[in-house]
């Protein structure tokens, strides 16, 4: 019974990190005229934060395999999580263009590791027999997600500042990096 539910809390877990990943490709795009108007910056330059990001993460996948052998996937798994924490709390206190493309780098590097890691954590917690309900748990979050970051995004930057979209990670950051 206590191996059980150890398997769904990784499986929390391991959706806590995909769903901010997967939020943050979505939810930034909506601040980007903000960001443009508090750092007078322009498109061409501010468009390096949504940029800097989505590369990172392509770049930084390729290398997850390899890391994971070396260090293990749950040491991994729970650096990756506070790199993407720290890096959204930098883009959150960010103080120029330079300084968000940078943090978002930070950020990419957090999730870029946490998308083929947690594949990996579902695939060696769970039985065969459980895994298409482990997955298909995690395939709704990684799709609501990106559903919600347009909507969710859209509010905050109606009524608040454009930084939340950034500092929301922070608690389901720090909730993923304790409980892993």
């Amino acid at each position: 019974k206590q191996i059980v539910s150890y398997k769904w809390l990784t499986l929390l877990v391991v959706v806590f990190g995909l769903f901010m990943v997967s939020l943050d490709m979505s939810i930034v795009n909506l601040s980007i005229s903000k960001m443009m108007l508090t750092f007078n910056a322009t498109y061409d330059q501010i468009q390096w934060v949504l940029s800097a990001y989505t590369l990172t993460l392509g770049i930084i996948m390729a290398t997850t395999g390899y890391v994971s052998d070396r260090f293990g996937t749950k040491k991994v798994f729970i650096i990756s999580m506070a790199l993407f924490t720290i890096g959204s709390f930098l883009c959150g206190i960010s103080w120029s263009t330079v300084s968000v493309i940078a943090f978002r780098v930070v950020q990419g590097l957090g999730g870029g590791i946490i998308i083929p890691v947690s594949m990996t954590i579902i695939l060696n917690t769970f039985d065969k027999e459980e895994r298409g309900a482990a997955i298909a748990v995690l395939g709704i979050a990684t799709l609501a997600a990106p559903a919600l970051g347009p909507t969710l995004g859209g509010y905050i930057i109606q009524n608040f500042d454009w930084r939340l979209v950034f500092l929301i990670n922070i608690p389901v950051g720090l909730a993923g990096t304790i409980l892993s």
